[in-house]
């Protein structure tokens, strides 16, 4: 037990541990330890316990525990935004261009990330997905490029993606120098893409970005809770979600599972009880909607507060890895 008065302040802990296993010897080398924790108002004490779980006979020694006053992190604030926009089909490049005033306004809002619907290039378009598909980097990513250095934020949409022989719907994030930071192939295919030769991914990469790290997942994905996990897992803070259609419940849950900030750009009718283009908070709630065709919604967000009431669980997001099965 250490104690320290720190009202109305930040506490910073630090300790060394090592660990024997059940006979005795002790495993090289020590691991430090250590976190920031918010001081509850006129709080005077702290408890710190250690535990060593599914080890019988381990041991773990302690070194040097030390309570330290600190300031509390700057915020990261974010602004995340998605597009409520249908493309009219005309064209793979009409569709593409469809969007430059709806991102304009989301750059008026100061976004700093937005989100884009599924297969932008070919929605709507009476085309099959071979005709469609383009290698990336290719003309949709480029033109996109362009736009998000012209309003410097980034940019997420999926398109069909040629390789070789192969096709793949492909999450690209476009960064606010105009390249591309990186992309994502969709892991889950539903039945009809599988049907026209869609090939599935089966990676699932997270990407540093100047205000935090960002997964990518499309569409069907967002049915089975492996994909925002494994994002998740791998250190995404945001998910961004072209998406066609899925139960909305499915967004709440993805989001609340994770604690992560969930980013869905949908061609469905908001009103037609089925998804919805929002932002969901790490609780699951819809805290920014577009509701009408050809709307934006941003929502501030905080990407370092980890705590989420009410009710809340701690820092439940740092605590997956070590609590799931």
């Amino acid at each position: 037990m250490l104690r320290r008065n720190t009202p109305n302040r930040g506490c910073q802990f630090q300790r060394r541990t090592r660990i024997s296993d059940r006979w005795g010897n002790r495993c090289a080398g020590w691991t430090a330890v250590g976190g920031i924790y918010k001081s509850p108002t006129k709080s005077a004490r702290a408890i710190v316990e250690l535990h060593l779980q599914w080890a019988p006979g381990g041991r773990v020694e302690w070194s040097e525990a030390e309570f330290a006053r600190t300031d509390p992190p700057p915020s990261r604030k974010v602004r995340l935004a998605t597009i409520h926009y249908k493309p009219t089909g005309k064209s793979p490049r009409q569709n593409c261009e469809e969007y430059a005033p709806l991102i304009a306004q989301a750059a008026k809002q100061r976004a700093d990330l937005v989100v884009l619907g599924e297969t932008v290039p070919s929605a709507m378009v009476k085309l099959k997905p071979e005709e469609t598909a383009e290698p990336i980097p290719g003309p949709a990513t480029e033109y996109f490029g362009r736009l998000a250095k012209q309003h410097h934020l980034h940019i997420v949409l999926s398109l069909y993606e040629r390789d070789a022989h192969l096709i793949y719907n492909t999450a690209v994030l476009m960064g606010p120098d105009g390249g591309m930071i990186g992309k994502y192939r969709k892991v889950c295919l539903p039945p009809g893409e599988a049907a026209e030769g869609i090939a599935p991914g089966k990676d699932y990469p997270v990407f540093d970005t100047a205000f935090g790290k960002v997964g990518l997942m499309v569409c069907y994905d967002g049915f089975f809770p492996e994909v925002a996990r494994e994002l998740s897992n791998r250190g995404a803070e945001v998910i961004a979600w072209p998406v066609w259609g899925c139960n909305p419940l499915l967004a709440q849950a993805r989001a609340c599972e994770n604690h992560v900030y969930l980013v869905s750009s949908t061609f469905m009718n908001a009103d037609a009880g089925w998804m919805i283009s929002a932002v969901f908070d790490p609780g699951g709630k819809p805290i920014a909607q577009a509701d009408q065709w050809g709307t934006v919604a941003v929502a501030e967000v905080t990407l370092n507060q980890p705590y989420h009431g009410p009710y809340n669980l701690g820092d439940f997001r740092s605590m997956i890895p070590r609590h799931r099965p």
